[in-house]
C-alpha cells in the first residue's frame, strides 16, 4: 500500500508496514554569490504584497533518475541558486516585523534555507510524482506549523525554502517555496525558471524588476471599488488546522481537508468549454474561455458536494438550507491591466468575487455560474487594481486579506496556473516528469488549483481541496467522472 505523503514529513514514515525515516538530511543556507546593492538593503512591500495571505507558495518538480550522483546534483544546485539570487536577492532575504505591525522586507543576504534529504524507498511506494507537501521542506525548516507564516517583533521570517529529495529508484524532487508576501505565482515561476536556465549555463532570459513604487497608491486614494475583502485576521487558519470543532464551526464539516488529483485530457476541456459556449447561443459576442467552462462546472459540483440530504443528515446543522450563499474567488493577474513591465517580480493579482446562492447554482445551467464568473473577472480591470491598493492604504496597519482567507465553508477560490512554464524548468538532468503546485490542504474553502499537464498544450491538472467527506461524494458524481479522471 503507498505511503501517505503527509507521513514524510514527519520524523519517519510507513511504507508496507515498514517504517523507515529520512537519511542523509542536511540543512544549510544559500546566499547570493554577490551582495545586494546597499540602496536595495530595504525593499518597501507594495499593497498588493500587503493583501495577500501571509503563507509560502510551493511548487514541486519530479525527475527521472539522472545520470549524476545526489552530491553533484546539489551542489549544482546550490551553485546556480547562489548566482541567480543576486538578481532575486528578495528571496535571500528577511520579512521583519515592524513596532507598527506592518511587514517590511530585509534584503540582508542572509540566505535561502537549501534542504537535501534522501529516501529508501522508491518513488512508486508513494503513488508515482504528484504533490506531496510532507518534502516541501517547511516542516524541516522549522518555521512553525502553518499554514500561516509571519515574522514575530524576535524572529524574522525567511523567504524562500528549498529540499531536494533524492529517492532509491533514483527520482529526483525539487521542492521550491516562497513567501507569498514576497511574489505570486506568475513571478515564483519567474524565479524557478531563471534558476534553471543558469542551472543550465542558458542565463537569464528575464532580469526581473523590481521597482515596487510601480504599485504605489494615488493621492487622495479611492478605495470605492473594491469587494470580497475585510480586515478580518488571517491567524486563525493556523488552528483551525488542528482543531476539528474549529473547524466544523466554520465549515461545517469534521473531516480534515484533502487535495486530490485529477486530469483532463484536451479533448474534454474543449468539450466543457463547448457545453457553456451552445447553452450562451451562437449571438454571443464572446464565447466562454477554458477557465470560465470548467470553474463554472466545478463552482457546480463543488456546492452539490458539500449539501448533504435530508436523509443522510446526522443532525440539522448537516443540511445547508435554501437560500445559503456561495461565493466564487477567482485569481486574476493584473500586469497586462495595469501596464507593468515585463518581469515585474511582487503580487499583482486579486480576487474577483462573484456571489450567487447555493441553489441557484445546482438549478440553473453552467451558463449562469460561468456568466457570473466572467463579470466578475471583467471588473477587476486596472481601475479595480488601483483601487484595491488604495484600499490597503486607506487601512493602515490593520490586517487586510481577500474574504476567501476566512470563507466560512460555502465558498471556492481557484486559481489557474495553466500558462505558466512549469515543464520548461530544467536543470540538467532532463525534463521534469510531473510539476505543480505543492501547497498543503487548506481547512476553511474549497479549492481548485488548474496546471498544465505533462501531456502537453490543451491539456491540464486538476488538484482540487475539499474536506474528506465532501472529496468522497464529489468522486462518487457520474457527471464529474465523465470529465476528471483521477
Amino acid at each position: 500500500m503507498p505511503a501517505s505523503p503527509a507521513a514524510f514529513g514527519r520524523s519517519s514514515f510507513t511504507v508496507g508496514g515498514i517504517t523507515f525515516r529520512p537519511t542523509g538530511i542536511r540543512k544549510s543556507l544559500v546566499t547570493p554569490s554577490k551582495p545586494t546593492e546597499p540602496e536595495n538593503e530595504w525593499l518597501s512591500l507594495s499593497n498588493l504584497d500587503r493583501v495577500v495571505t501571509p503563507a509560502f507558495s510551493s511548487t514541486i518538480h519530479f525527475f527521472e533518475g539522472a545520470d549524476q550522483s545526489f552530491e553533484c546534483i546539489v551542489t549544482g544546485l546550490k551553485r546556480s541558486l547562489a548566482e541567480v539570487l543576486v538578481h532575486f536577492f528578495p528571496l535571500a532575504g528577511r520579512l521583519v516585523l515592524r513596532e507598527d505591525g506592518l511587514v517590511d522586507l530585509h534584503c540582508n543576504d542572509k540566505g535561502a534555507i537549501f534542504i537535501e534529504a534522501s529516501v529508501a524507498v522508491d518513488l512508486a511506494a508513494f503513488g508515482g510524482p504528484q504533490p506531496m507537501d510532507a518534502i516541501s521542506g517547511l516542516e524541516i525548516a522549522r518555521l512553525g506549523p502553518g499554514p500561516i507564516y509571519m515574522p514575530d517583533q524576535l524572529e524574522s521570517m525567511p523567504t524562500l525554502v528549498v529540499q531536494v529529495t533524492k529517492f532509491k529508484c533514483g527520482a529526483i524532487a525539487i521542492a521550491t517555496n516562497w513567501h507569498h508576501t514576497i511574489a505570486d505565482g506568475s513571478a515564483g515561476c519567474h524565479f524557478i525558471k531563471s534558476w534553471s536556465e543558469v542551472a543550465t549555463g542558458r542565463g537569464i532570459s528575464l532580469v526581473p524588476n523590481h521597482n515596487r513604487q510601480l504599485l504605489a497608491p494615488r493621492k487622495p486614494p479611492n478605495p470605492s471599488l473594491v469587494q470580497g475583502y475585510s480586515t478580518k485576521s488571517a491567524h486563525n487558519l493556523n488552528n483551525v488546522n488542528t482543531d476539528r470543532e474549529l473547524m466544523q464551526s466554520f465549515t461545517g464539516s469534521k473531516e480534515p481537508p484533502v487535495i486530490n488529483t485529477f486530469h483532463l485530457d484536451k479533448m474534454t476541456v474543449q468539450k466543457m468549454k463547448d457545453r457553456a459556449n451552445e447553452e450562451l447561443g451562437q449571438e454571443a459576442a464572446r464565447k466562454f474561455t477554458s477557465a470560465e467552462g470548467i470553474s463554472a462546472i466545478l463552482w457546480k459540483k463543488m456546492t452539490e458536494a458539500r449539501r448533504v440530504k435530508v436523509e443522510d443528515a446526522v443532525d440539522v446543522d448537516d443540511y445547508l438550507p435554501d437560500g445559503t450563499q456561495t461565493r466564487f474567488f477567482m485569481f486574476v493577474d493584473g500586469r497586462k491591466k495595469l501596464d507593468m513591465p515585463a518581469g515585474y517580480f511582487g503580487n499583482v493579482v486579486c480576487s474577483a468575487c462573484a456571489v450567487s446562492t447555493e441553489e441557484d447554482i445546482l438549478e440553473k445551467s453552467s451558463v449562469y455560474a460561468a456568466s457570473l464568473i466572467r463579470e466578475a473577472c471583467k471588473r477587476a480591470d486596472g481601475d479595480y487594481f488601483r483601487s484595491l491598493i488604495d484600499w490597503v492604504e486607506v487601512q493602515g496597519s490593520s490586517p487586510s486579506k481577500s474574504e476567501h482567507v476566512n470563507s466560512a465553508g460555502h465558498d471556492v477560490a481557484a486559481t489557474f496556473w495553466t500558462f505558466f512554464p512549469l515543464y520548461e524548468m530544467e536543470f540538467g538532468f532532463g525534463k521534469p516528469v510531473y510539476s505543480a503546485r505543492n501547497s498543503p490542504p487548506r481547512p476553511l474553502i474549497d479549492g481548485i488549483a488548474m496546471m498544465p499537464s505533462s501531456k502537453g498544450p490543451g491539456n491540464m491538472t486538476a488538484l482540487l481541496n475539499l474536506s474528506a467527506d465532501r472529496m468522497a461524494r464529489l468522486r462518487l458524481d457520474t457527471e464529474f467522472q465523465t470529465c476528471f479522471i483521477g
